[in-house]
């Protein structure tokens, strides 16, 4: 074996991982590449955020790397010279996940204020109709059968529709009062057809102790613990219901504009339903953003949506199973190595059924490396060795020669890390290491990319 390989298979009996509790693949960026070694490559594993990879590249497949999402806010019926619209505002889902104030100087009614603004410019003062609410061919199967109730109770897993809005989650800021009695709440963005209980208290000392859960049939939003005077905390509740979410923040904008809309707002009942009319306004989201997101920060909202929109782009209709058939499609199309064991349930790799071996990984990642119009997309949108994202704090010895996603999944004890390794003055290497078990670790993981980095 290679000297690289002597090393990596010493660290990793040293280690004590058993067959099956691994897959590692190295290969040698480039054509003609050659592969110096693999352990357990072909063994399907948990993957965890790894999936991404694979989200990733699919969507660049489908979609292309210049894709635009366009969200459409369209007027049907006819407008009286007195501003009353017979009709209704349709708003129009593209499965844009950026839907948010990520790009707004963390203003998340930004762009509903934009939506209102532009009713208000076509004259509309009153809707006798709805918003109505046109998913884009999105399922509403919000969150998956494979996540636990700990999961959707956490931003990591948020519910994912075609109209999305702020990560699917209602962002909370506690301040204390200044004597006793209830905490002072603000919600960036809380609007949607529930009703909010604010039952936080304030303490005369002591560390804050905040949350919420949703009551009454997901009508009402309880907020409870305590703050000390003074003090201030945050949190994030995901929402039961990302369309209604996102109606919601436009409902209020539209009040705003003093603009009424008589029906409220809801999902489109049927394709008639969510047939357009005049265009007012559009909101442009860009392809290659989102990536960075999803990869660098490790979003798993982006992941699912994405994961979606490539199924939609697929099959037609953007569902958790077709945005698998979409990876599959994806890794015939790119002639991937051993991909038969691959199952893609999710596309944020949060499910702890998903299933990818680290020869398919590398291999995608190779075959993108060689593909000069999607590979630098790919590239650029994962997370950089001792400068960003999920690796940030880690490889310092290797900063900005590391260029991968991570993975972790605490309950199932899951660690990977899957890339591309730079080395001075030689070729580098693409990588991808899966540890499922009690011996995973992160430190583990980078002691095997060092050796591989030398």
């Amino acid at each position: 074996l290679p000297t690289m390989a002597k090393r990596i298979s010493t660290r990793v009996r040293k280690a004590g991982l058993k067959p099956g509790e691994y897959s590692i693949q190295i290969l040698t960026r480039g054509p003609g590449r050659m592969i110096p070694w693999a352990g357990g490559a072909k063994t399907p594993l948990i993957p965890a955020s790894t999936a991404k990879v694979l989200t990733a590249a699919a969507v660049l497949d489908l979609l292309g790397p210049s894709h635009r999402f366009r969200t459409r806010l369209t007027m049907r019926g006819s407008l009286s010279k007195d501003g009353v619209l017979d009709g209704d505002l349709v708003l129009h889902g593209a499965g844009d996940p950026s839907l948010s104030g990520r790009f707004h100087e963390g203003k998340p009614m930004t762009i509903p204020g934009r939506f209102a603004r532009a009713a208000a410019a076509a004259g509309i003062r009153r809707v006798r109709g709805a918003l109505v609410l046109d998913s884009g061919g999105f399922d509403r199967e919000y969150t998956h059968v494979d996540w636990t109730a700990k999961d959707k109770q956490r931003h990591y897993g948020a519910p994912v529709g075609g109209l999305g809005f702020n990560d699917g989650c209602v962002d909370v800021s506690v301040r204390g009062a200044t004597g006793q009695g209830r905490a002072a709440v603000t919600l960036a963005a809380g609007h949607g057809p529930w009703a909010l209980k604010n039952s936080i208290q304030t303490i005369a000392k002591g560390r804050s102790s905040v949350g919420g859960r949703w009551v009454d049939e997901g009508r009402t939003l309880e907020l409870f613990g305590r703050v000390p005077r003074k003090g201030r905390a945050s949190f994030h509740i995901p929402v039961p219901d990302p369309t209604l979410f996102l109606g919601g923040a436009v409902l209020a904008s539209l009040k705003g504009e003093n603009i009424l809309v008589d029906g409220g707002a809801r999902h489109a009942r049927d394709a008639a339903d969510r047939r357009a009319g005049t265009v007012l306004t559009e909101h442009v989201g860009d392809l290659i953003p989102a990536l960075s997101v999803m990869n660098v920060r490790s979003q798993n909202v982006y992941a699912s949506m994405l994961f979606k929109r490539a199924g939609l782009a697929l099959d037609g209709v953007g569902s958790w199973a077709s945005g698998g058939r979409a990876v599959n499609a994806m890794l015939k199309r790119r002639q991937v190595y051993d991909a038969e064991g691959t199952d893609m349930r999710d596309g944020s790799g949060l499910s702890p059924k998903n299933r990818v071996s680290a020869g398919v990984l590398a291999d995608v990642l190779h075959k993108f490396d060689m593909d000069p119009l999607r590979g630098p997309v790919l590239f650029k949108s994962l997370a950089v060795s001792g400068v960003s994202g999920t690796l940030r704090k880690r490889l310092l010895s290797l900063k900005g020669r590391v260029h991968a996603k991570t993975g972790s999944l605490n309950d199932t004890r899951v660690r990977a890390l899957a890339g591309y390794v730079e080395r001075p003055g030689a070729v580098g290497h693409v990588f991808a290491i899966i540890l499922n078990g009690a011996r995973a670790s992160p430190a583990l993981i980078d002691d095997l990319v060092r050796e591989i980095a030398r």
